[in-house]
Formats: structure tokens, C-alpha cells, sequence
């Protein structure tokens, strides 16, 4: 059973860095989704259901970016932070993952319309959800 977060003030979310080398990947957010339409972000979904962090970021991972399980090289599970957007008048707490990949060839579902593989110093020429860069710096060494 799915908990609905889409009214919701406080939303739990695991937030993945997916990375390829020495770059991440970057997602541009479609206009159909419900936050930061049309920005730059990681891969990242509710965590609305009774599976475990690592289990909805390989769910996130196989849906969104269409990799399978076996092009993960290793995943390790970062720090959890609550984060306030007061321009939105939500707080997501964050569960951060950082997730290395052997494959760099992505298919793109509905909810990304564009992607980009960066390095973490390229990251400020995007337009990107709040926090991001940070986030990143919090997981690129785990």
C-alpha cells in the first residue's frame, strides 16, 4: 500500500547520485511532475511504500532512467537530512544515496526530458532543485 505525499507538507524522499566514472548524472524534471518542473536534479522519488531505501532507489533506477539492477557496481546509502523549502512550503527529508554504474546508456521515462553526464564542478551551470550541490557534496566521496 501507497501513502500519497502530493498534498503533503513533509514528504520523505530518497534522492540518488548516479555515477558514471567521474561524472553524475543530471536529470532535466518534465512539466509533468509535481515539484521543480523543468529543472535539473538528481533522481529522486517518494519513499511512499514499505520498501527500504536501497530497495526504491534500484525501483527509481530501473523505472526512470531505464538501467537494470545488474549495472549497479555498488550503492551506498548517504545521510538523511531534513530540508526546508520555504519557497514551496515543504520539508523533504532527504535520504541520500550515492549509486555507481556500469552502464552510462540512459532511457528516459516520462519524467525527465533531458540528461546530462557532469562533473560535480559543472553542477553550478545548471538550473537545478534547491540543495543539489549540496546534496552532492554530502555523497560524492561515500
Amino acid at each position: 500500500m501507497k501513502t500519497d505525499y502530493t498534498n503533503s507538507k513533509k514528504a520523505p524522499v530518497v534522492a540518488c547520485f548516479v555515477k558514471h566514472g567521474d561524472k553524475f548524472l543530471l536529470l532535466k524534471r518534465s512539466d509533468k511532475v509535481l515539484a521543480y518542473k523543468n529543472l535539473w536534479s538528481s533522481l529522486a522519488g517518494f519513499l511512499d511504500d514499505s520498501k527500504s531505501v536501497r530497495e526504491k532507489a534500484i525501483e527509481e533506477i530501473t523505472e526512470e532512467i531505464g538501467l537494470k539492477e545488474s549495472d549497479i557496481v555498488r550503492l551506498v546509502e548517504g545521510p538523511v537530512y531534513v530540508f526546508k523549502d520555504e519557497a514551496i512550503g515543504r520539508e523533504w527529508e532527504r535520504h541520500l544515496v550515492l549509486v555507481e554504474v556500469s552502464n552510462s546508456n540512459i532511457t528516459l521515462n516520462w519524467e525527465h526530458t533531458e540528461y546530462k553526464w557532469v562533473t560535480p564542478e559543472e553542477i553550478s551551470q545548471y538550473e537545478t532543485t534547491p540543495g543539489l550541490a549540496a546534496d552532492l557534496e554530502k555523497v560524492k566521496n561515500l
